[in-house]
């Protein structure tokens, strides 16, 4: 079923400045097609607005968004005055994935827009675009086309820049542009994984499997043999180039294939040197096992504790859906939702933080670029933005403050009788924070201690020195037969020693490529924890008796 397009607003007449210029915004007629353009004169801003005018809002957003730092104030005052106000009806699209081409930025003020990519709206937050959200800047940034659908949830308010004048506000941008654009596409890249714009394995957090033989002996990608196959190949030769060798040397008196003569002279000399390496495999299945062993359960804990964590954040959120204020008719009060959806709101920045602290594919975040984008995204207000910028980064993170705010809004809507405020409440309360807590910084301790170096060391000397004699041990034992057997135990020793290192970095925070294979997808992690900030809210919305 398609979308249905209403039609545009009639617009209204509002202010950019409190003393207007003929320089002042222009009003746009919102909707499909090439909106008409007229002047106004200003008015004052909308009760519902914290700024007591358009241009101190544009400021603001553009102040705290990416391409604001270093401006100057003339150069602020030249991009304030290019944009256009514009509004759209609810239902109005703002623009479209199949758009061939992309002209203009918009940024909300007031209302809300709906935002999807391929037929799929994103989950909030997302998915909806707020007050101080900018929208379609990407496609401008990278010259590409639109990379989501945009539509008016509710009548929207918003300002438009085209093209021409938002590249003319780069180039007032000190530093170099190309830097900018790379640095912004990563931090896309992470929000659009979070938000699941993206996804690593369809939506899993670990690649699923089928216990099917046939299915498990036609994988490739993602296996242990994707990158196990190159140190195999290069001992298999090096054991071809031996037996060749051997072969041309002594001029055996066994045929080819057969089993080589003990009795002579070389290959007695040989068998010494098979012997040592027999010992050493003892030796060395037993680390290795032990090791991976030990491996696998690092990697099995820190599955598990980024589980509680979710789990604990979920059981916050319950705790006040079940018990909020309603009123008469069962549903919630104006404050009660209100108190919901400030600790969902702070439930699920601690979580993205959290593991953007431990994680290398997320730390972009906890940057100063990556929280402006997500001021830009919606994902963070702009009044929690400056809260954090306040904070002693030495001392304080960005986690360490969202869990503060869970608990201070909790305990003040204890206050406020927005919940109850009573004893086992409160005892709850902080038991679940606290073990919310101690989970939290019990990750770093397990990441951090996950191996001395010492031990690795070993292990990988050990393996390499075995894996070195199999060459010339199995080609006095088993001939042109020792050839396969050197390949397949190369593989097998190598891929466990491999398998091993893998799963010590359970977050995929080596500098190697080969973790893609078995490191879970946290953003799927994120992803369901944001929905479950507000399932229990929204579940709880109406009830049957």
């Amino acid at each position: 079923m398609g979308l249905s397009f209403a039609s545009p607003l009639v617009p209204t007449r509002r202010p950019l400045m409190s003393s207007p210029s003929p320089s002042d915004l222009s009003m746009i007629r919102g909707g499909e097609g090439d909106p008409s353009i007229q002047n106004h004169e200003a008015e004052d801003s909308p009760d519902n607005s914290p700024y007591d005018s358009d241009a101190e809002f544009l400021k603001s957003v553009i102040l705290s968004s990416n391409f604001g730092s270093g401006l100057k104030a003339e150069d602020l005052q030249d991009v304030v005055q290019s944009f256009v106000k514009t509004e759209y009806s609810k239902g109005s699209l703002l623009f479209s994935e199949q758009d061939e081409t992309a002209d203009f930025l918009f940024v909300v003020e007031s209302g809300q827009c709906l935002v999807s990519v391929e037929g799929q709206q994103l989950p909030a937050p997302y998915g909806i675009a707020s007050q101080g959200s900018i929208l379609g800047e990407f496609a401008l940034i990278y010259d590409t086309r639109r990379v989501q659908t945009v539509v008016a949830k509710t009548n929207v308010s918003g300002f438009r820049l085209d093209r021409a004048a938002f590249w003319q506000w780069l180039e007032k941008l000190p530093g170099k542009k190309d830097d900018l654009k790379h640095d912004l596409k990563q931090i896309d890249d992470i929000l659009a994984k979070v938000s699941g714009a993206k996804t690593k394995y369809g939506g899993d957090v670990i690649r699923k499997f089928k216990p099917s033989r046939r299915w498990l002996w036609a994988r490739w990608s993602g296996t242990i043999l994707q990158h196990a196959w190159k140190v195999s190949l290069a001992n298999l030769l090096t054991a071809t180039a031996v037996v060749v060798g051997t072969r041309l040397l002594i001029k055996p008196s066994w045929g080819f294939g057969a089993m080589p003569d003990a009795n002579d002279p070389m290959i007695s000399r040989m068998l010494g040197l098979f012997n040592v390496w027999q010992y050493t495999m003892t030796v060395t299945t037993f680390t290795l096992t032990f090791f991976l062993g030990q491996a696998y359960s690092l990697w099995r804990d820190i599955y598990t504790t980024a589980r509680v964590v979710q789990g604990r954040l979920s059981d916050i959120n319950l705790m006040l859906a079940v018990s909020a204020e309603r009123d008469q008719s069962g549903a919630y009060t104006k404050r009660a939702k209100e108190l919901m959806q400030d600790v969902a709101s702070f439930t699920r920045l601690y979580h993205v933080f959290m593991w953007a602290s431990f994680s290398n594919q997320l730390k972009l975040l906890l940057s100063d670029m990556g929280l402006r984008r997500m001021v830009n995204r919606g994902v963070l207000s702009r009044k929690q933005f400056n809260t954090l910028q306040k904070l002693d980064a030495s001392t304080v993170a960005p986690q360490h403050a969202c869990l503060v705010w869970i608990m201070t809004r909790f305990l003040k809507g204890m206050e406020d009788s927005v919940v109850p405020n009573d004893v086992v409440m409160k005892q709850t309360l902080f038991n679940k924070s606290m073990e919310l807590q101690g989970t939290f910084a019990g990750v770093g301790g397990k990441l951090a201690g996950r191996s001395p170096l010492a031990y690795i060391h070993l292990v990988q000397i050990l393996v390499d020195s075995f894996l070195l004699m199999a060459p010339i041990a199995l080609t006095c034992k088993l001939g042109v037969w020792g050839i396969p057997a050197v390949g397949i135990l190369t593989l097998f020793y190598s891929g466990l020693l491999d398998l091993s290192k893998i799963l010590l970095h359970p977050l995929g925070n080596d500098d190697e490529t080969y973790h893609e294979s078995v490191n879970m997808d946290l953003a799927v992690i994120i992803r369901e924890s944001n929905g479950g900030s507000t399932r229990w809210m929204d579940g709880g919305e109406e009830l049957p008796f």
